[in-house]
């Protein structure tokens, strides 16, 4: 069935003016170009297929990076139609080029933007900003001990994000998603006392201690027990007794009372 008329004219007015069009990242195929037959990353916008040569994504030509980055919405600008084969050549590169231009200018240092999820990875988010690509590591997702980014954000998610740098010049950006919110930590004193005993949650373990959670942005530092049958494992629920807060630095050192209820 051959694709209404309607359906085109973004795409036409893309190729024409230069129209930014943005649509989900939704496959990857090997298509037949001209003589060319090259790997592209496709977005299918109204029902219009539009492919994307990997050499135009502006990310590394690499399969397993344009994997990570499937679900995201992207930006696009049209370049060449084909009609017999209902399909449309575009740049995401151009796309990301013209509103870096247009668009990033108008933000400085300390403003709240939104961006946009392009991959989350172990140890960091990767966002598209106004046309930058952009790295915000684990330690500015969230305050406290985050475990697993995917359960912050997920790809092709519009967040808000506090621009830190910014340099106009290079197209560099510096980004925090935690210091959009306030700071649980800046209030510990107020909520938890030395020689008060609270729940919390195992996080993690080293050799020096045990890191437990007490609520979302706030853990303590709990020294390892002298018990016998001594065994935890992350999620294991604690009852902990808060021997030191230093309010300044946001940290909390406390000793483990009693295991209350073991991980499933």
């Amino acid at each position: 069935m051959a694709i209404k008329m309607e359906n085109w004219i973004d795409i036409y007015a893309s190729r024409q003016s230069g129209k930014i069009l943005t649509g989900t990242l939704s496959a990857v195929e090997r298509v037949k170009w001209g003589d060319e037959e090259i790997p592209c990353a496709v977005v299918f916008y109204n029902g219009v297929k539009v492919i994307i040569p990997f050499s135009e994504m502006n990310v590394r030509e690499d399969i397993h990076v344009i994997r990570s980055m499937m679900g995201a919405e992207i930006d696009f600008v049209v370049r060449a139609i084909d009609t017999e084969n209902e399909m449309a050549m575009a740049s995401r590169k151009y796309a990301m080029e013209l509103r870096r231009k247009l668009e990033l200018p108008k933000h400085k240092e300390g403003d709240i933007i939104q961006v946009r999820v392009d991959a989350v990875g172990r140890d960091a988010v990767y966002v598209e900003a106004y046309g930058i690509e952009a790295r915000i590591p684990k330690s500015e997702v969230d305050y406290g001990f985050v475990r697993d980014l995917s359960e912050y954000v997920q790809v092709g998610d519009r967040v808000l994000a506090k621009i830190k740098k910014l340099d106009l010049e290079n197209g560099k950006i510096t980004l925090s998603i935690k210091e959009t919110k306030p700071d649980p930590r800046t209030t510990i004193k107020k909520k938890y006392s030395v020689g008060g005993e609270y729940l919390a949650t195992v996080t993690g373990m080293d050799y020096y201690g045990v890191f437990v959670n007490l609520e979302q942005g706030v853990d303590a530092l709990c020294v390892l027990p002298n018990w016998s049958d001594f065994n935890v494992s992350p999620g294991d629920k604690l009852l902990v007794k808060i021997t030191r807060i230093n309010e300044k630095e946001g940290k909390i050192t406390a000793k483990m009372v009693r295991v209350v209820k073991r991980a499933v």
